[in-house]
């Protein structure tokens, strides 16, 4: 936007008996300009409550003040002038909302003002055709340049309030996970000056990245009232607000971002209030990381579904005894560890067709293989009772080795 400077008197000041009618009529213009913002300037829901009345009335005012000034005085405004009037932008900035109902709402007050000025000068003596293209050149430079102040403070102050507000959201994240905070009345406080409004409880969901943080944001969708940080480049933990079918929307989520990269997610399991939050967290960082040894490809691991590998995992001695039990033989009698390659395929497909195809082999061969497998456990791999041991030990051989 063009910048505004009052050149010579006799190419764009306005004339004195002008400039003295528009000081007459200042407060009552000022006035008509309020009213037609309030009454013209659309403030939806997207942009948030309209600032109040007294202040857009200031505004107006301040606006017409530094008119008048500079054009009386002949000089460009300063600095501190145009800051003075572009309050309403670091207002708006301070309340998240958009700078576009901000600038509309200048430029309903300069059409009113330009009437304004239009019915004060439209019997004057010197108001020929060039004095009066004149004089709309130097009103809507000046509205330029008011208009370009405005959205730089709106930004500069949007860019404060963000950083102010990262933190703060990290704050408030952390405080729920390391359960930190007095009472669930304060951290509602917390909450609150962020313009959240936390939901009863939480999941936690814990996501890494192998490809890093930057690649997921893009894609993430999250409900309202989610709160989300990321911990470091890979990792990124999200408060998921526990409603029917949550889980569910995890999933899907979870689903489309390992479609794009490698990503595993732990979901912390369901507790009461917002001091589960921070058990949840807990649980989720043990799923990830025990996702991580068992499905090292990715996708989501819940707590609640691994707790019995948890109970077992946490006793080594335990279940290197019950991999021994099962598998042990089969070690003992597969060197090459061709049979206990087939036999982790056959477990993780649902045919021995998608198993050969799998491993890269001729269906005849993981036939034969199966038949193997079934002298050596005495047993059908097959078998559901006999499958779901057999799985248990090997998920149990990958968490202990």
């Amino acid at each position: 936007m063009s910048t505004f400077a009052l050149r010579s008197k006799s190419s764009t000041s306005l004339p004195e008996p002008l400039i003295e009618e528009l000081f007459r009529r200042r407060e009552g213009l000022a006035r008509h300009m309020a009213r037609a913002v309030v009454a013209l300037v659309r403030w939806d829901s997207s942009t948030g409550a309209p600032p109040r009345r007294e202040a857009i009335a200031r505004a107006c005012a301040a606006g017409i003040d530094l008119f008048l000034a500079t054009a009386r005085e002949h000089r460009p405004a300063t600095h501190r002038e145009l800051r003075d009037v572009a309050q309403l932008g670091i207002l708006q900035a301070r309340g998240s909302q958009s700078v576009e109902p901000v600038l509309a709402a200048y430029r309903v007050a300069a059409r009113v003002a330009w009437d304004a000025i239009l019915s004060a000068w439209r019997d004057h003596p010197e108001a020929s055709p060039e004095a009066m293209v004149a004089t709309a050149n130097y009103v809507f430079a000046a509205l330029d340049q008011v208009a370009a102040e405005v959205t730089k403070t709106y930004l500069h102050a949007r860019e404060q309030h963000f950083l102010r507000g990262t933190r703060a959201r990290t704050r408030l994240l952390h405080s729920l996970i390391s359960e930190t905070f007095d009472n669930d009345m304060s951290i509602q406080k917390q909450a609150l000056t962020l313009n959240l409004r936390l939901a009863p409880a939480y999941a936690a969901l814990v996501m890494k990245a192998d490809d890093g943080v930057d690649r997921v944001l893009p894609h993430l969708e999250l409900p309202d009232g989610a709160i989300s940080d990321a911990t470091d480049q890979h990792t990124l933990v999200v408060l998921w607000p526990r409603d029917e079918g949550y889980v569910a929307a995890i999933e899907e989520l979870l689903t489309g971002l390992v479609a794009r990269s490698r990503v595993r997610a732990g979901l912390g399991g369901a507790h009461a209030g917002l001091r589960g939050i921070s058990r949840s967290y807990l649980e989720a960082q043990q799923a990830v990381d025990l996702g991580r040894k068992l499905h090292p490809q990715g996708g989501l691991h819940q707590h609640d579904e691994l707790a019995p590998y948890l109970v077992l995992a946490q006793n080594p001695l335990v279940a290197e005894r019950y991999v021994e039990h099962v598998l042990g033989r089969l070690q003992a009698d597969d060197a090459r560890g061709t049979l206990q390659e087939t036999l982790v395929s056959l477990l993780g497909h649902s045919s021995v067709k998608e198993a050969a195809l799998a491993l890269g082999l001729h269906r005849h061969t993981v036939l034969y293989r199966l038949e193997k497998l079934r002298e050596i456990l005495n047993g059908d791999p097959l078998e559901p009772s006999l499958r779901h041991r057999l799985q248990l030990a090997v998920d149990l051989q990958r968490l202990t080795t």
